[in-house]
């Protein structure tokens, strides 16, 4: 997002452009969701683990029930609106909170 975000915005709309994106893309946020809610048991900060995981997993759901078509026309649209120097201001905010979530893990 940050050293290339033309490429980024290439990658979100595409979401839901073919069977196997669509739910690639969506199985994966289950399964995370899955491993969120699974992990948050043995975590110092389970209360976040869990909305995160929930809100993961019914995301996907949300979206395995919604027509390709739909989400490929909002992934398209999100894609069009996301300017490249929108998408390098959240670059740094995305790495931080992986980088939180990876030492919540660890700890």
């Amino acid at each position: 997002m940050f050293l290339n975000p033309e490429k980024a915005r290439t990658i979100i709309g595409k979401a839901g452009s073919t069977i196997l994106i669509n739910y690639g893309e969506l199985i994966v946020r289950l399964l995370l969701g899955i491993s969120f809610v699974i992990s948050a048991e043995a975590n110092t900060y389970q209360q976040y683990f869990t909305i995160f995981g929930y809100f993961l997993m019914i995301s996907a759901v949300i979206l395995m029930l919604t027509s390709m078509k739909t989400h490929h026309k909002f992934s398209t649209k999100a894609a069009e609106t996301l300017k490249p120097i929108y998408l390098r201001i959240c670059a740094p905010f995305s790495i931080g909170f992986g980088i939180l979530i990876l030492l919540a893990i660890f700890k």
